[in-house]
Protein backbone atom coordinates (compact mmCIF):
# COMPACT_ATOMS: atom_id res chain seq x y z
CA UNK A 1 0.00 0.00 0.00
CA UNK A 2 0.92 3.72 -1.02
CA UNK A 3 1.97 6.27 2.08
CA UNK A 4 -0.22 8.92 1.35
CA UNK A 5 0.16 12.55 2.97
CA UNK A 6 -2.08 15.38 2.47
CA UNK A 7 -0.94 18.70 2.03
CA UNK A 8 -3.27 21.97 1.55
CA UNK A 9 -2.70 25.77 1.60
CA UNK A 10 -5.30 28.22 3.50
CA UNK A 11 -6.01 31.31 3.65
CA UNK A 12 -9.50 31.56 5.38
CA UNK A 13 -9.39 27.74 6.81
CA UNK A 14 -11.66 25.81 4.61
CA UNK A 15 -8.83 23.95 2.57
CA UNK A 16 -7.29 23.19 6.30
CA UNK A 17 -10.33 21.84 7.48
CA UNK A 18 -11.44 19.84 4.44
CA UNK A 19 -7.32 18.08 4.51
CA UNK A 20 -7.67 17.54 8.22
CA UNK A 21 -11.03 15.93 7.16
CA UNK A 22 -9.45 13.70 4.67
CA UNK A 23 -6.10 13.06 6.60
CA UNK A 24 -7.96 11.55 9.34
CA UNK A 25 -9.85 9.28 7.48
CA UNK A 26 -7.04 8.07 5.40
CA UNK A 27 -4.95 7.56 8.64
CA UNK A 28 -2.36 9.13 6.71
CA UNK A 29 0.13 12.69 7.59
CA UNK A 30 -2.01 16.30 7.16
CA UNK A 31 0.73 19.46 6.95
CA UNK A 32 0.64 23.18 5.50
CA UNK A 33 2.23 23.18 1.99
CA UNK A 34 4.27 26.01 3.13
CA UNK A 35 5.88 23.95 5.77
CA UNK A 36 6.93 20.66 3.38
CA UNK A 37 10.02 20.95 1.31
CA UNK A 38 9.79 18.33 -1.93
CA UNK A 39 12.91 16.39 -0.06
CA UNK A 40 10.15 15.90 2.14
CA UNK A 41 7.65 13.81 -0.29
CA UNK A 42 10.45 11.06 -1.05
CA UNK A 43 8.35 8.73 1.50
CA UNK A 44 4.92 8.84 0.05
CA UNK A 45 3.63 7.45 -3.16
CA UNK A 46 0.12 9.02 -3.49
CA UNK A 47 -0.05 13.11 -2.54
CA UNK A 48 -3.59 15.30 -1.94
CA UNK A 49 -3.23 18.59 -2.31
CA UNK A 50 -5.89 21.53 -1.57
CA UNK A 51 -6.16 24.45 -1.74
CA UNK A 52 -8.64 27.64 -2.16
CA UNK A 53 -10.22 29.00 -5.70
CA UNK A 54 -9.64 32.89 -6.11
CA UNK A 55 -10.64 34.44 -9.55
CA UNK A 56 -10.50 31.14 -10.23
CA UNK A 57 -7.18 30.20 -9.77
CA UNK A 58 -6.03 27.63 -7.41
CA UNK A 59 -3.69 28.72 -4.64
CA UNK A 60 -0.61 27.63 -4.91
CA UNK A 61 -1.11 25.86 -8.13
CA UNK A 62 2.91 27.09 -9.17
CA UNK A 63 4.48 24.84 -6.58
CA UNK A 64 2.46 21.99 -6.86
CA UNK A 65 2.83 21.79 -10.50
CA UNK A 66 6.80 22.30 -9.79
CA UNK A 67 6.56 19.58 -7.14
CA UNK A 68 4.41 17.50 -9.79
CA UNK A 69 6.99 17.60 -12.05
CA UNK A 70 10.06 17.03 -10.06
CA UNK A 71 8.30 13.87 -9.00
CA UNK A 72 6.27 11.76 -11.76
CA UNK A 73 6.57 8.67 -9.88
CA UNK A 74 4.14 10.26 -7.41
CA UNK A 75 0.52 10.16 -8.05
CA UNK A 76 -1.50 13.16 -7.15
CA UNK A 77 -4.74 14.18 -6.68
CA UNK A 78 -5.96 17.67 -6.11
CA UNK A 79 -8.96 19.10 -4.47
CA UNK A 80 -10.32 23.00 -4.96
CA UNK A 81 -12.32 24.48 -2.42
CA UNK A 82 -14.52 27.70 -3.09
CA UNK A 83 -18.12 29.31 -2.44
CA UNK A 84 -19.25 28.86 -5.95
CA UNK A 85 -21.76 25.95 -5.96
CA UNK A 86 -20.51 23.11 -8.31
CA UNK A 87 -22.65 22.93 -11.50
CA UNK A 88 -22.17 20.89 -14.77
CA UNK A 89 -18.50 21.43 -16.25
CA UNK A 90 -17.57 23.77 -13.45
CA UNK A 91 -14.92 21.03 -11.96
CA UNK A 92 -13.56 20.65 -15.16
CA UNK A 93 -13.00 24.39 -16.14
CA UNK A 94 -11.10 25.08 -12.73
CA UNK A 95 -9.17 22.11 -13.63
CA UNK A 96 -8.44 23.76 -17.32
CA UNK A 97 -7.80 26.79 -16.07
CA UNK A 98 -5.34 25.44 -13.41
CA UNK A 99 -3.85 23.00 -15.23
CA UNK A 100 -3.25 23.95 -18.78
CA UNK A 101 -2.49 21.66 -22.28
CA UNK A 102 1.00 20.10 -22.27
CA UNK A 103 1.09 20.56 -18.72
CA UNK A 104 1.87 18.26 -15.91
CA UNK A 105 -2.07 17.70 -14.43
CA UNK A 106 -3.01 15.46 -11.37
CA UNK A 107 -4.42 11.77 -11.60
CA UNK A 108 -7.56 13.44 -10.44
CA UNK A 109 -9.23 16.62 -9.60
CA UNK A 110 -11.92 16.94 -7.01
CA UNK A 111 -13.58 20.56 -6.29
CA UNK A 112 -15.34 20.60 -2.65
CA UNK A 113 -17.86 23.22 -1.40
CA UNK A 114 -16.28 25.53 1.11
CA UNK A 115 -17.53 28.67 1.75
CA UNK A 116 -16.83 32.57 2.56
CA UNK A 117 -14.94 33.43 5.32
CA UNK A 118 -14.92 37.28 5.47
CA UNK A 119 -13.26 37.66 8.91
CA UNK A 120 -9.85 35.52 8.20
CA UNK A 121 -9.65 37.10 4.68
CA UNK A 122 -6.84 39.61 4.06
CA UNK A 123 -7.51 43.68 3.48
CA UNK A 124 -6.64 42.91 -0.34
CA UNK A 125 -9.30 39.94 -0.61
CA UNK A 126 -11.91 42.06 1.25
CA UNK A 127 -11.77 45.12 -0.89
CA UNK A 128 -11.97 43.00 -3.86
CA UNK A 129 -14.92 41.24 -2.69
CA UNK A 130 -16.43 44.59 -1.77
CA UNK A 131 -15.52 45.93 -5.54
CA UNK A 132 -16.97 42.59 -7.18
CA UNK A 133 -19.76 43.00 -4.77
CA UNK A 134 -20.90 46.82 -5.75
CA UNK A 135 -19.74 46.32 -9.51
CA UNK A 136 -22.80 42.70 -9.16
CA UNK A 137 -25.33 45.23 -7.90
CA UNK A 138 -24.89 48.07 -10.12
CA UNK A 139 -25.01 45.19 -13.02
CA UNK A 140 -28.56 43.84 -11.06
CA UNK A 141 -29.98 48.40 -11.04
CA UNK A 142 -29.66 48.33 -7.12
CA UNK A 143 -27.78 51.08 -5.47
CA UNK A 144 -26.98 49.44 -2.21
CA UNK A 145 -24.33 46.60 -2.16
CA UNK A 146 -24.86 43.39 -1.32
CA UNK A 147 -24.08 42.66 2.08
CA UNK A 148 -20.82 40.85 2.80
CA UNK A 149 -21.49 37.79 5.43
CA UNK A 150 -19.42 35.19 6.39
CA UNK A 151 -20.89 31.37 5.03
CA UNK A 152 -19.95 27.83 5.79
CA UNK A 153 -20.58 25.66 3.38
CA UNK A 154 -18.73 22.80 3.83
CA UNK A 155 -19.57 19.40 4.67
CA UNK A 156 -17.48 15.78 5.73
CA UNK A 157 -20.01 14.30 3.03
CA UNK A 158 -18.19 16.12 0.20
CA UNK A 159 -15.35 14.28 0.70
CA UNK A 160 -16.53 10.74 -0.13
CA UNK A 161 -15.86 10.65 -3.95
CA UNK A 162 -12.35 12.06 -3.21
CA UNK A 163 -11.87 9.38 -0.30
CA UNK A 164 -13.07 6.25 -2.72
CA UNK A 165 -10.63 7.42 -5.14
CA UNK A 166 -7.58 7.84 -3.09
CA UNK A 167 -8.35 4.56 -0.94
CA UNK A 168 -8.43 2.79 -4.69
CA UNK A 169 -5.57 4.23 -5.95
CA UNK A 170 -3.04 3.83 -2.85
CA UNK A 171 -3.29 0.09 -2.65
Amino acid sequence: MKKVLVLYQSKTGFSQRYAEWIAEDLGCDCHSARDVEPVDLKDYGLIVYGAGIYAGMLAGARRIKNWMEKSPDKIWVVFATGATPPKEGYEEMILKTNFREGEVKPAHFFYLLSGINYEKMGLLDRLLMFFFSRMDSRKRGSQAPTKLTSIDLSSRTYTQDLLRYVRLKAK
